[in-house]
């Protein structure tokens, strides 16, 4: 482990993009989204892939000067064009203005359409819990997960979040993928060589396998529960692509934005949000919210359990724990001492 202070993460971050040529308001966006998602543990999706959008950029896979655009807009919903532009931006963007709308009429859609790799779909439906109100945010990928009964892959594994508003902590949220794990998590054993549980990919022949080293080259990963998680995964693709008239990952318009740096990624991805107020009334809601918080929290537990987490209070505490200096696993240090290399600015780590 690395230790760093936020403040010099999101400073670092922030001058190797304007490094590699984009806006001080653009870069200043991403180091913000990039941190905070490492600060709440999820690492995975966090700095460590800042570099792989610089070479991708690099490659013409996406620019880091493109504007998103409204292309259709009404009173509670609105398409964008992302242009291939950071995912980053165009998702801020979108839920800006999904938070917006939904303060006025309720509720919003925004969805986005030739987008690129956003990082964690949990950083923007904070953003709607953050303003008070529930978010929702979906994103479609590249093919990368199996279906039931198939073989190779068929659909992507479509990352999925919610974030509601609570007192007792910032959020009630998840932020999952419909594969049993997220593939990076793969790819990481495969550089490490190690092992997996059999229930995250299948083999060539459609088989679980513990075996990481041939994929992505061959198999699959696994849909979270079977048939349950291939069906949200056509939801999110529904969502999506298909609503905004933009890419789908089944019809093979849609590349990885790692494995494939010189061509544009493609994705998808809508922002819900409810405005609570308008419903229940907001006071009501969070504190109807914090009882049945309370009620999970308080419920019998099973032999040799210690405690009941609901979904966000073990990133909440990461979070927490160290508001102000961050814990970097060595494969995110050492892409960002890449990362410095490369664009000659200085990581500052404490230790």
């Amino acid at each position: 482990m690395r230790t760093i202070e936020k403040s010099e993460l999101i400073s670092f971050c922030a001058k190797s993009l304007e490094a590699a040529g984009m806006l001080p308001s653009d870069a200043a966006i991403t180091a913000r989204v990039l941190t905070e998602t490492d600060a709440l543990g999820i690492n995975s999706h966090g700095t460590k892939n800042l570099f792989g959008y610089i070479k991708k950029a690099r490659a013409g896979g996406m620019s880091l000067t493109a504007r998103p655009e409204i292309e259709k807009e009404g009173p509670a919903y609105a398409l964008i064009n992302a242009n291939s532009c950071m995912g980053m931006i165009s998702s801020h963007m979108a839920m800006e203005i999904a938070i917006k709308k939904a303060s006025e009429c309720g509720i919003a859609l925004v969805t986005v359409k030739n987008g690129t790799h956003f990082g964690a779909a949990g950083a923007y439906s904070n953003m709607a819990a953050k303003a008070g109100m529930l978010g929702i945010v979906m994103s479609n990928v590249d093919p990368n997960m199996t279906i039931p009964g198939a073989r190779g892959m068929i659909l992507g594994n479509n990352p999925l979040s919610y974030a509601s508003p609570l007192e007792s902590m910032p959020s009630c949220f998840l932020d999952i993928a419909m594969s049993n794990v997220a593939s990076l998590k793969v790819i990481q054993a495969r550089r490490d060589g190690r092992s997996i549980p059999d229930s995250w990919i299948v083999d060539k022949d459609g088989l679980p396998t513990t075996d990481p080293s041939h994929y992505p080259e061959e198999g699959a990963m696994q849909p979270m529960a079977a048939h349950k998680g291939y069906g949200l995964a056509v939801l999110v693709e529904l969502l999506t692509g298909a609503l905004s008239g933009g890419c789908i990952s089944s019809l093979g318009e849609i590349t990885s934005w790692c494995f494939d740096p010189e061509k544009p990624n493609n994705v998808s991805n809508t922002f819900i949000v409810v405005d609570v107020d308008k419903f229940a009334g907001k006071e009501n809601f969070i504190s109807r919210s914090e009882r049945f918080i309370s009620a999970l929290h308080n419920t019998d537990k099973a032999k040799n359990a210690q405690r009941i987490f609901v979904p966000g209070e073990i990133e909440w505490e990461k979070y927490n724990a160290s508001p102000d200096v961050l814990q970097l696993p060595d494969a995110v240090a050492d892409s960002l001492e890449e990362l410095s290399a490369d664009c000659g600015v200085s990581l500052p780590w404490i230790c």
